[in-house]
Parts: C-alpha cells; structure tokens; sequence
C-alpha cells in the first residue's frame, strides 16, 4: 500500500508552524508497514490544494490530510476531497448535536459557522474528535482510502491513535492474522551494537523485528500476526526474554514505560528521596525529576551550579579540588553529588559536570565529555561519558545517563533485599 500525507496551513508554509503531524503519522505508518512516497505541504488556496488531491489520488493507495477541518472559509478539505471524488456533502446529525453540547456545556451557543465542520463527504466514517470541535472522517472511494484528520496535533494524534490507526490495522492485515506488538526500550546500545547482538532473531517468519533509533534511547519493535492470541503472547515474551538477557542493564522498560517513570516510580515504592547539584544540564534533571505525578514526594531540589563559585559556596566542592582537577572532573562531581546530598537530606544525589559544546573543548577533555556522581548511602560514586552530537544532545544524553545510574542503583538495591 502507497501512502501520502497532505498538511494544509499556509502557515506551516511560512514557518510560522512545525509539521510534526507528517512526522508521527509516517512513523506509525511504519509500523503497519505502510510505505510513505511523499509529504505534500500546500497553502490555503482551493485551486492548490484541489490539484494536490487530485495528484495524491491519482499515484497513492491512501492519502491522509491534516488541516482544513475547522469552522472558516479558508477550511476546505473536506469539501475538496468531496469535489475531486465526485461526491455529495451531507449533514453528520450525530456530529452537530456533539458540537452543540460542546458549547452548551460552556455557557455558550454554537455560532452558525460552526455548522462547517459537521458536514462530510457521502459515505464517510465520522471520527468523534473529543479534544476540539472538528471530526474527521475515513472516507473508502473508487479503491482508494482517505483518512482526513484535523491540524493540530493535540486533536490529531488522539484520534490517529484511537481510530485510524486500528482502521489501517485491519486493512494491511485482513486475512492474515491480528498484529500483536511489543516495543523493548534500551539505553546505552547503539544500533550496530543491537543488530549484532540480536542478529540470530531477525528476519524469521515467526517474529518480524525492528529497530528505531530515537534521540537518546533505541526502541526494538516485536511483531507477531497470529489468529491465536495465546500463542502471539508466549512468542513475544520468549524474545523479550531473550533480548533482556542479552542487553542485560540496557533494557529500561517496554511499550509506554519511560526511565523516568521507572525511576520515580521506585523511588516512591521505597520511599526514597533525591536531589540534583548540575552543571552543564543548566536544571534539566530537576526539570525532569519533577515532572512524573507524586515527584513532590521523591524530588527535594536542586541546585544549578554553573560557575565555580556557586560550586564551592552552594555546595561544598573544594578550592583545591577546581584548582587541581578542573570543573569537568571526576573528582569534581563527586563533591558536587556529595554536598547536596548532604544539604539537602536526601537518601540519592546526582551531581552533573561537563562540556556541552560547541566550544570550551580540548584535546585532553573533548566536546561531550560528562561526569555524572552519584551520592548513595553506600558512598560515592563518578561515572564518565563522551556523548557525541550538538549542545542540546549531549545534554539530553547527560539527563538520561544520569536516570539511567539512578535506575541501574535503585534495581540492584531491590535484588539484594529479595
């Protein structure tokens, strides 16, 4: 099957707005196996994007629009998708009575305008928008599917997600089994290390496997089609078995599980606290720390210590220990995990230190050389790490490494309790 997305906004041509919708709907396109041959980006012109229509349905199986659902004159693509496929627009009675209450529910009744977006081309299936005012719709035509969904992404992917994404599901696989799919999470693994270690798994007939390489983690993607669900499940978690015991520590979690979610929720189970002294990450740990629901029980605070001087009065780090080793140092970021720990009063305490880039490198300490410490009742520790990549990777890589020691503590903990 032969894919094209569509996104309609003038202002996606201006720059004024990212089109990250094209992005995560190729990417779940992938997953269905479903390969996409072109993005299209057209302004809020009918002609234009009347041409497009008709070029995307002329050369593509599929064609899935974003934009051009809402309420005004410039919103046209559903009447456009009507027009180029020769159909009627009707009145979506259930779509205009959801709309209605959605105003009603505000103290407020819906404008005459509002009547726009409830009606669809002959033949379409709705799609309940419960983030907005728009619907889309899946519309099956002269052998050809269009998915039509609206601009912003906050209503688009919840509605991908919950109804065109299973639609799409039963079309590829339609007398070929129900797809079952796990996603293995790793840090710490680059993706030739992966591929090497999981080589003898890939490309049977029993499991399909792929790997997907995100900003600072690898995903290793299982799937299994099968018409006996029992026997789907015992395959994917024989192969995740074996896929844990191979990375060993380099799997986090699996599916929507996060590091950060796995960290803070340990530290709530054990009712354990933690603090941040950081450098070159400028707060982005506690930033992180602090977003997980329930962080106020497990996340005391923080201390961003750029200078040196903040270093030596907010935390303790010796005179002698800068003079001697320098700010990017192991022996640094232990002093810093070290003093605010001991400030703060919490059980665990991450000291963060190093060179972000693009400047302030040398031969003897390089652009993304980090040391992260870690303050444990055991003592302390320092860890050394050469990310590679600009400013803003290597700081995102430094937040994860450090969950990651974090995580990789409070596991090994959990075991010698058992």
């Amino acid at each position: 099957m032969k894919a094209e997305i569509i996104a309609t906004g003038t202002e996606i041509l201006l720059g004024q707005t990212l089109n990250t919708s094209a992005h995560y709907i190729t990417g779940k396109l992938s997953e269905l196996g479903i390969e996409v041959d072109f993005h299209t980006t057209v302004g809020d012109n009918q002609d234009r994007v009347e041409a497009v229509l008709k070029q995307a349905l002329n050369r593509s199986d599929l064609v899935l629009t974003t934009g051009g659902t809402g309420p005004t004159v410039d919103d046209m693509t559903k009447e456009l998708v009507a027009k180029v496929l020769g159909l009627k627009m009707q009145l979506d009675k259930d779509s205009l009575e959801r709309v209605q209450h959605f105003f009603s529910s505000r103290g407020s009744v819906m404008p005459k305008t509002e009547e726009k977006e409830v009606y669809f081309p002959e033949g379409s299936q709705i799609l309940t928008n419960d983030h907005g005012t728009a619907p889309g719709a899946i519309l099956q035509s002269q052998g050809k599917t269009v998915v039509i969904l609206p601009g912003p992404p906050s209503e688009m992917k919840p509605m991908f997600d919950h109804d065109v994404f299973p639609f799409l599901e039963k079309l590829v696989f339609s007398g070929s089994g129900r797809m079952y799919s796990r996603v293995i999470k790793s840090f710490g693994w680059g993706e030739s290390k992966i591929e090497q270690a999981l080589q003898d798994l890939m490309g049977n007939d029993q499991l399909g496997m792929s790997l997907l390489a995100k900003s600072s983690e690898m995903h290793i993607r299982l799937v299994v089609r099968s018409d006996d669900e029992q026997h789907a499940l015992e395959v994917l978690d024989k192969n995740e078995r074996i896929i844990r015991e191979r990375l060993g520590a380099g799997v986090f979690g699996k599916d929507d599980e996060t590091m950060l979610r796995i960290v803070n929720s340990i530290l709530l189970s054990r009712g354990l606290t933690i603090a941040t002294a950081e450098s070159c990450t400028g707060g982005l740990l506690g930033a992180s720390l602090s977003q997980e629901p329930g962080s106020s029980e497990t996340y005391l605070g923080g201390v961003v210590s750029y200078s040196n001087s903040l270093k030596e009065g907010f935390l303790g780090v010796k005179s002698q220990t800068l003079q001697m080793y320098g700010a990017v140092s192991p022996e640094t970021v232990r002093e810093m995990a070290a003093g605010v720990k001991e400030r703060s009063g919490a059980d665990l305490a991450v000291g963060i230190t190093g060179i972000a880039g693009p400047g302030g490198g040398s031969n003897e300490k390089p652009v993304g050389l980090v040391y992260i410490g870690l303050a444990t009742p055991e003592g302390v520790q320092a860890n050394k790490f050469q990310f590679q990549g600009q400013r803003e990777s290597v700081r995102q890589l430094s937040v994860m490494a450090a969950l990651d020691l974090v995580r990789q503590y409070l596991l090994k903990v959990e075991r010698s309790t058992l």
